[in-house]
């Protein structure tokens, strides 16, 4: 078996190229020209647009947070009144169906109250005829 040296493995090289890029200057800065001040306005303006995008993004993320909060409460109102309208209507219609009850219950009394007044009177035209008796009879009959 061949042995690699370790000088030309490509790990070691790797590793001692990542810990030395931090320090080497970028290849725009490296000219030394008069392109520096362009270069750095250049990342100032995209650092500036980033911030920009990012501050649109969390404007859209909120206003959309917002509506679908306003959309939540609007559908809670409505479900809270239809609600309420349910029960007012259920609770109508239980007091109209207590009040026909009530007409009904004094119809009935009104009725046997009648009926009542009516043997009443039929006893009381009864016991008039038998104490009439055979007279008050025959003086219908005159007639």
């Amino acid at each position: 078996m061949l042995a690699i040296a370790k000088s030309t493995s490509p790990v070691a090289s790797a590793a001692t190229e990542s810990r030395d890029w931090m320090k080497a200057p970028t290849p725009e800065l490296q000219s030394g020209s008069e392109d520096e001040s362009d270069v750095l306005d250049a990342k100032a303006k995209e650092r500036r647009r980033r911030k920009q995008v990012k501050r649109e993004e969390k404007q859209c993320r909120e206003e959309a947070e917002r509506r679908a909060r306003e959309e939540v409460e609007a559908r809670a109102r409505e479900e809270a009144e239809r609600k309420a309208r349910e029960e007012a209507e259920r609770q109508a219609c239980e007091q109209a169906e207590k009040d026909r009850a009530e007409v009904q219950r004094r119809a009935a009394e009104v009725a046997v109250k009648q009926r009542a007044m009516a043997q009443e009177v039929s006893k009381k035209r009864a016991r008039e005829e038998l104490e009439a008796g055979p007279s008050g009879d025959q003086s219908d009959n005159v007639r």
